[in-house]
This record gives C-alpha cells, sequence and structure tokens, in this order.
C-alpha cells in the first residue's frame, strides 16, 4: 500500500482504493472494496497457499457499485509459469467494503477478509479458494461502528498470538483511539494514540513490529506543509510512543507500509522516490537509524505511468523483496533478496491492480 503525491490520476485511485482490501459476493449479499492493504503477519503477506512465499495476485475492479471484484490468484513458484501454476479466479466482494486480506485464523494462510462498514461494522472472513467450489464464510465479526466514524484499515497482531486481531480507529476530539479485539482473549481495549490537530494530512497503516518482540505496533504517518512524511510509531497496549521518524516527500514519494525487507525481524520504513526512472527505494532501519537506496522499476513524477511497487516476500526467505507489477506488460519483477536476481512473472491483465499495491493508509 502506498502514498502518493496529490495528482488527479492518484485521487481516482483513492477513490477506488482505500486500502486495498476484499470482499464477497459469490455466496453471500454483496460488498464494496475501497483498497488493498498491505500489513505485517506472523506469517507471510498475502500467502494464500502456505508455503512461506507472497503468490502472484491481481484483482479487477468493476465498472460500477454492486458489482463484483475479481480475483486472480498464481501460486508462487509457478512452475512453468502460469501454465502449471496453482491458479483461482472467482469474485469476490463488490465496490464499497474494505478488503483486508490476512492470516484472521493462525492457520498460517491469508483469509480472505472484507469489512462492510455499517452500524455494527462487520469483519467477513473466508478461508482461500484450495479446491473446487466456491468461497464459503467461515465467520462474520462485528466490530465498529460506521463508515463516517470507524476505519478499519488498521489491523494487526497487536497481542502477538500469531493471529491478527480486529481493530478499527475513531477520531475523537481530533485524537485517534485504536479500538483492537484481542484474538488471544476475545476481549476489547481503547487505545489512544496519535492526533490530527496540527499536520497537514494523515494516513493510517496496518500494524507492523518495530521492537522485535512479535506484537505488532500501532502506524500512522503525517505531512506538513513542507510535504516531509513522518512516521509515527506507539505500544499497541499503553499507546506510549515508541518511535518518530521523518522519513519521505509526499511530493516525490510513494510510501509503502512497513515490513521487514533486512530480515532483522524489525519492521522497515519505505519511500519509493519517483522523480528519476529508475525509481530509487529507500529503506530505513528505525533499529539502527541505517538506510539504503537502491534503483529499481520505472519512476514517474507525475504518479501516472510509473510501476506500482508492491510488498511481499516473493523469494521465501523471511524477508521482504523489492518489486513491481509493470501495468504494461502485467508482470511482476522482484529484486530478490537471497541473491540479489531478478524474478519476472506475468500475471494479471491489462487494467487490473497487484494486492498490496496501492490504497491509502
Amino acid at each position: 500500500m502506498f502514498l502518493k503525491k496529490n495528482k488527479k490520476n492518484l485521487r481516482s485511485l483513492f477513490t477506488i482504493f482505500a486500502v486495498l482490501g476484499l470482499a464477497t459476493t459469490m455466496l453471500w449479499w454483496g460488498a464494496d472494496t475501497s483498497t488493498i492493504n498491505a500489513q505485517t503477519t506472523r506469517g507471510t503477506l498475502f500467502d494464500f497457499t502456505g508455503n512461506g512465499r507472497t503468490d502472484w495476485t491481481t484483482l479487477t475492479f468493476p465498472a460500477a457499485t454492486g458489482q463484483p471484484i475479481t480475483w486472480k490468484v498464481a501460486g508462487n513458484p509457478a512452475n512453468p509459469a502460469p501454465n502449471a501454476a496453482f491458479i483461482r479466479i472467482f469474485n469476490y466482494g463488490n465496490l464499497g467494503d474494505n478488503i483486508i486480506p490476512g492470516d484472521f485464523i493462525g492457520d498460517n494462510k491469508n483469509e480472505l477478509v472484507a469489512y462492510r462498514q455499517g452500524t455494527p461494522g462487520i469483519f467477513y472472513v473466508a478461508p482461500f479458494l484450495n479446491g473446487p467450489g466456491g468461497v464459503m464464510l467461515d465467520r462474520a465479526v462485528q466490530w465498529g461502528t460506521s463508515a463516517a466514524a470507524d476505519n478499519p484499515n488498521v489491523s494487526g497482531d497487536y497481542d502477538g498470538d500469531g493471529k491478527l486481531d480486529y481493530t478499527v480507529v475513531r477520531i475523537v476530539n481530533n485524537n485517534f483511539v485504536w479500538y483492537i479485539m484481542s484474538s488471544s482473549t476475545n476481549m476489547m481495549r481503547a487505545i489512544p494514540f496519535g492526533t490530527r490537530t496540527g499536520v497537514r494530512g494523515f494516513i493510517r497503516f496496518y500494524g507492523a513490529d518495530f521492537t522485535g518482540d512479535g506484537r505488532d505496533e500501532l502506524v500512522f504517518l503525517t505531512f506538513d506543509d513542507a510535504k516531509t512524511i513522518t512516521y509515527h510509531i506507539g505500544d499497541a497496549v499503553t499507546g506510549a510512543g515508541v518511535i518518530t521518524r521523518n522519513w519521505g516527500n509526499f511530493d516525490t514519494d510513494i510510501s509503502l507500509s512497513p515490513a521487514d525487507y533486512t530480515g532483522d525481524g524489525k519492521a522497515d520504513l519505505v519511500a519509493v522516490r519517483q522523480t528519476t526512472s529508475p525509481a530509487t527505494w529507500y529503506i530505513n532501519n528505525p533499529a539502527t537509524n541505517a538506510a539504503t537506496a537502491t534503483a529499481f522499476g520505472i519512476g514517474d513524477p507525475g504518479f501516472s505511468n510509473n510501476d506500482r511497487p508492491v510488498r511481499g516476500d516473493y523469494d521465501g526467505d523471511g524477508k521482504h523483496d523489492i518489486a513491481v507489477w509493470r501495468p504494461s506488460n502485467q508482470t511482476f519483477y522482484v529484486l530478490r533478496s537471497t541473491d540479489g536476481g531478478i524474478t519476472g512473472q506475468k500475471w494479471g491483465d491489462a487494467g487490473d491492480v497487484p494486492l498490496g499495491a496501492t490504497g491509502t493508509f
């Protein structure tokens, strides 16, 4: 998921995605997706088959509200690609729901999860299709209130039990309050952390583990009039600040949801600069404040023709890879963290959106 400059095409993307997620219309009533999101889980991000690798996934969004979203998932690795790959193509959700794939059950596989705004809001959780047949709903969890009040795109493993916790964040008197339902205790806690006062804008991310203790922290960023991006990381139990770090610029960078790129078990900050081509990936390790700069992918300061940075561990070594999906030829390109080589995997169709690529947080 990422944050881009305020451009006309970007705003149209923000209308389509609110946090790239997914919903089901095959076997249950309509949904509406707003975005596809990335998040740090104890398993592997967007791994639907359970083999420790992020799967190749794109989504086709419908032309009108109420029509279904089409998922296209090819198992990773595809050998040879894609003819012998594990492939599932199915409808899950409509425009309007927040779609949040992740491991909410604790089986080290990502589930299909859609959050439907309402009073109350409801998380709909369905296992991925490993065999023939349609999507079967596993559970419906009421949490949060209305679209105007709560944002559900902030789930994380805040209690450290290997499962994502159902979470929404609400603005109360200009302050953020995170309502977390612990998956280990089924108890709710309300954690005040952060404010929107005195900033030009803000984006709230999924949880990520910055301390290496197995529990995700609360994460959001703000940007000021100078367009400087500041990350705010807080303890999900006490609400105390853990890290505050400037990283990136709203006018020039795509800000990805934090994840572990260095392999130390702690989340890193990522800003993909578009002012030159190839784009430059600036990755900061908050634990050491060390930073790297890596050229990869087509950059575009207009944010209209650039490659779409995507998140995930595509080579299965436990670290996120620098990766993009190229709209012009519908191909994933991955700079493997295992050996520095490049993997190219064609998947998806023109007009698709790669899972984990775009959205607001």
